[in-house]
């Protein structure tokens, strides 16, 4: 199949990450619709004209997993007519704080971070599984779709749930490796590196190399002996979760 990447990616002045999850195909000939699932890095620095494109993607709730420090410091601003509900369940990524330190502290280059990073993503499906099994689930609960689903970068938290969700549906890894891909590129500014932070080694952390989310589904399968076997015994997220999932998401 011929995936369509580029139509794929939502335009915003605010926000550098946005793409729906439709166009991208399945096992059996199925293809994931649009307008359902929207990944996203923030939101907080949405314009006007942005404001009036998020209206029309009609959401109907946005799953924000960024920590409540982070929501604090930039909340997500959206439209003020009929806004969508919240699900929030943020957290920060065990080792994080580790990394940032050995960035603004220690000063480590790009591939000590990147190795870092690597780790990070590794611990991250079972470190935080509550979270992600809360989102997967209410990702099929009634009436809660449209969802936007984001984080502050839209790459690592984001990224993560969105290759389960793609997984689960039986979208082939290759496909969910080249959306992930898509999330290198323009970044918004954050706030988490001092200003002596080497440059090389932010953009080492701030770019969404494959081996980030190989990282992460190769602890699975090491853990776990297949995804199937992680969704069922960690998420809660079984046969009858994956064909609510896939009533959702596929045609």
């Amino acid at each position: 199949m011929n995936i369509d990447h580029q139509q794929r990616i939502l335009r915003f002045d605010g926000a550098r990450n946005v793409r729906d999850l439709g166009g991208l195909p399945s096992a059996a000939g199925a293809t994931t619709r649009y307008g359902v699932i929207i990944r996203a890095d923030g939101l907080s620095r949405m314009s006007d004209d942005d404001l009036t494109r998020l209206a029309a993607l009609r959401l109907r709730t946005i799953v924000d997993l960024r920590h409540e420090p982070e929501r604090e410091r930039a909340p997500d601003r959206l439209p003020q007519h009929a806004p969508p509900g919240f699900f929030v369940r943020g957290f920060y990524p065990s080792g994080i704080e580790e990394l940032f330190h050995a960035i603004n502290v220690l000063g480590v280059g790009p591939d000590e971070a990147a190795a870092m990073m690597c780790a990070n993503y590794a611990r991250m499906p079972f470190e935080h599984a509550a979270e992600l099994r809360d989102v997967m689930h209410h990702l099929i609960a009634t009436d809660t779709a449209p969802h936007l689903i984001h984080c502050t970068s839209g790459k690592d938290r984001t990224g993560i749930l969105i290759a389960l969700v793609l997984l689960a549906l039986e979208v082939p890894r290759a496909v969910v490796l080249e959306d992930y891909l898509l999330s290198n590129g323009d970044w918004q500014p954050v706030d988490t590196f001092a200003t002596n932070a080497r440059p090389e080694t932010v953009a080492a952390v701030m770019a969404a190399p494959a081996e980030f989310l190989e990282s992460a589904l190769d602890a699975i399968e090491a853990r776990c002996g297949s995804f199937a076997g992680y969704m069922d015994t960690w998420l809660g997220f079984g046969d009858r979760e994956r064909a609510a999932l896939a009533r959702l998401m596929l045609s």
